[in-house]
């Protein structure tokens, strides 16, 4: 007899304003549905020409946020506006913190939502640079992951070779837009949400 073979797929990205909104809805989720296995699928949203000085993003970072706090409640901390956007050199930039994602996936893939979860909270809600390899280090650590062999791992040409492969996979299954939420049953998708705050 086949075993029915069930998952979420996640679509996510650390720089998301909506992510960020849409952890208690996560939450919430996995403690309801807590044998239901989460993939990540994480397309870039801040690559290529999109990557520039948060300074350059700053009025939009404001509107959006405003935004974001007037439909779900979340609120961006005073360490991000008083610290990253104020001071604007932080170089806002989704691959070295998708690339963190794609090492704890390789060194303890239990991990790897957890881990994931917690950078919009540390972007948004403690103001931490996210490029930073001390600051996802220690998020790693906090999940059980060995912080040396996180740093060496996230240097590696292999992760960021990685992660770019990731980006097209997402891409390749049309996940553009965040937060995206699949529900797949044996290789189907089955229901697909995407816009989740209708934006």
């Amino acid at each position: 007899m086949k075993l029915t073979q069930e998952r979420l797929i996640y679509g996510f990205d650390p720089l998301c304003g909506w992510c960020f909104a849409f952890r208690p809805t996560m939450r919430a989720v996995t403690a309801t549905h807590s044998d239901l296995p989460i993939t990540l699928a994480y397309g870039g949203l801040v690559v290529g020409a999109r990557v520039e000085p948060i300074a350059a993003m700053r009025d939009y970072l404001r509107r959006g946020l405003a935004q974001v706090q007037a439909v779900s409640g979340a609120t961006a901390g005073p360490q991000f506006y008083n610290g990253l956007l104020a001071e604007g050199t932080y170089i806002s930039n989704s691959e070295p913190p998708c690339r963190a994602i794609y090492v704890v996936e390789h060194l303890a893939p239990n991990r790897a939502y957890a881990f994931a979860d917690t950078l919009p909270y540390t972007f948004y809600g403690q103001g931490q640079p996210l490029d930073n390899a001390d600051v996802l280090a220690a998020l790693a650590t906090a999940q059980g992951i060995d912080a040396a062999q996180f740093v060496q791992m996230w240097h590696s040409s292999a992760a960021i070779e990685g992660t770019q492969h990731a980006f097209q996979r997402a891409r390749a299954a049309g996940i553009h837009t965040y937060p995206t939420l699949i529900y797949e049953r044996d290789g189907v998708q089955q229901v697909r949400g995407t816009r989740l705050y209708g934006t």
